[in-house]
């Protein structure tokens, strides 16, 4: 899998790069130190990830993600910050980046979202997944929502939620990949949502899934 990295401060650059090696299905494509390069090689080249940092020069992570989701929607984005205030998760969260952790997480932490991720999972830190349960206003819909969902489609939904990837559901539950994506794309019309992290947002701040 072709993957870039975006942060503006080398010595982070080259720890996440050494360990990236380590990763067989990794393939390094690019390092770049401001959002406005690595738009312009995700323009020029098929990357599958971007793995960047939220504080940079003329475009920063947040505009980035932004981007990539709005010209190349099939473009992964996992954000790696120091930061997680209110304003940054609510921001990146919107954005649909499918990952959030903060540098103090562990490497295996860091390779474990990288692999979620390319598999078309997603994954944020357990501070991130703490601030989401805190700053999504919560709606008095859940009974009405619950009501749609079919058993087998709530128990995909727990599965999206717990960061399980579509295969891995697919053989927990004894059913097909083919059927797990039925299920997905009838929870994104159910809901309204059209990514795994719409699906996210959603349940968190209608209070469907306890986290």
């Amino acid at each position: 899998m072709k993957v870039i990295l975006v942060d503006d401060h080398p010595i982070v650059m080259e720890g996440i790069e050494m360990l990236l090696g380590e990763t067989p299905r990794v393939c390094l494509l690019g390092k770049f130190t401001d959002g406005k390069s690595a738009q312009e090689f995700i323009d020029s080249s098929s990357v599958d990830l971007v793995i960047t940092d939220i504080n940079m020069p003329e475009v920063d992570g947040i505009e980035l993600t932004k981007w990539v989701k709005e010209n190349h929607p099939d473009t992964k984005v996992i954000i790696l910050s120091m930061h997680d205030n209110d304003q940054y998760v609510n921001e990146i969260i919107l954005a649909d980046a499918e990952g959030y952790l903060l540098k103090e997480n562990t490497s295996e932490e860091l390779v474990n979202a990288v692999n979620r991720v390319l598999d078309d999972g997603i994954f944020y830190s357990d501070q991130i997944v703490s601030k989401l349960r805190s700053n999504f206003l919560i709606q008095n819909k859940k009974h009405e929502i619950l009501q749609s969902l079919t058993e087998r489609e709530v128990e995909v939904l727990q599965m999206i939620i717990q960061e399980f990837t579509t295969q891995e559901i697919a053989d927990k539950l004894f059913i097909s990949r083919h059927t797990v994506e039925s299920h997905k794309k009838n929870l994104f019309k159910k809901t309204g949502q059209k990514s795994l992290v719409g699906l996210v947002k959603f349940s968190i701040s209608h209070q469907l899934i306890d986290l």
